[in-house]
């Protein structure tokens, strides 16, 4: 066990076996410092568990989650194959930001696309009227 003098704080390695339960008076080396310990500070450390059962009702049961699910299903070669189940809001949600992303870098490079693609101002202009017709519907809307 290791004890630190309150004095000048030098730790000790002392045998836990030398310290009763009812404490014992203690002197620092160093400083000649002199306190008494007790071994109430002193945490006991408890073993981990080791077997660990699962209830079937909770193994069995249907997991709600935002997450993607993932069974795996034998095909007819006898290879397990892994099928995962998607979130539709989810991927909505992906799809969204990966357009608006695509829209930001053609904005971005209209200049230098402009000379592959003549009409791409135009059509800029035609999607960001778009945008805007659509949410001046929803705002009306609600």
């Amino acid at each position: 066990m290791i004890i630190a003098c309150d004095n000048c704080n030098k730790k000790f390695d002392i045998d836990a076996n030398l310290i009763p339960e009812k404490g014992r008076l203690l002197q620092c080396s160093s400083c000649n410092h002199k306190w008494f310990f007790k071994n109430e500070a002193i945490f006991k450390f408890i073993e981990p568990i080791k077997d660990l059962t699962i209830d079937k009702d909770i193994k069995n049961s249907k997991k709600t989650s935002i997450y993607s699910e993932e069974k795996t299903k034998k095909t007819l070669t006898g290879e397990n194959k892994v099928l995962k189940k998607y979130n539709i809001l989810n991927l909505s949600i992906i799809c969204m930001i990966s357009f608006v992303a695509i829209i930001i870098i053609i904005d971005t490079f209209k200049y230098p696309l402009s000379k592959i693609f003549p009409n791409i101002e135009f059509l800029l202009y035609n999607l960001y009227e778009s945008i805007k017709d659509i949410s001046l519907f929803l705002k009306n809307l609600f």
